[in-house]
């Protein structure tokens, strides 16, 4: 029983030590991480870069325009206003924000940052289809 469990143990220790895709994958998935825990960091700090921004966007309006008495109106436009350049802002940084998880996405896939191993099996015939 000790032979049996010897070699199956040296088969496990030579598979380890001598593949390197096993090292490889272990980097490859701390690269991910990494990339995502900066991602993220950076989406938060964009976000309160731009809620900055949008307030003292809010100031500059109040300061420009001359106090003209109780008009709704203008106030509510101004308000409209700033809400559409929020909600630009906002959508902008979500699309970033899901372009940045698909691409992680394949590189974890294709097995590398270049996605190199995606791309190399395809030809141009497979991704453009015929014309006529």
């Amino acid at each position: 029983m000790n032979d049996e469990f010897s070699r199956v143990l040296c088969q496990q220790i030579d598979h380890f030590s001598r593949n390197p895709n096993v090292d490889r994958l272990d980097r490859l998935k701390g690269e991910m991480n990494q990339v995502q825990s900066v991602l993220i960091d950076n989406i938060e700090k964009a976000l309160e870069r731009g809620d900055r921004l949008a307030l003292l966007v809010e100031k500059a309006i109040t300061m420009q325009q001359p106090m003209q008495g109780n008009n709704s109106t203008v106030a509510l436009k101004r308000k409209a206003r700033i809400w559409w350049r929020d909600c630009k802002f906002t959508a902008t940084l979500m699309l970033l924000f899901l372009l940045t998880i698909v691409y992680v996405s394949l590189a974890f896939v294709c097995n590398g940052l270049f996605l190199s191993s995606c791309f190399n099996h395809m030809t141009m015939a497979s991704v453009v289809p015929h014309m006529f």
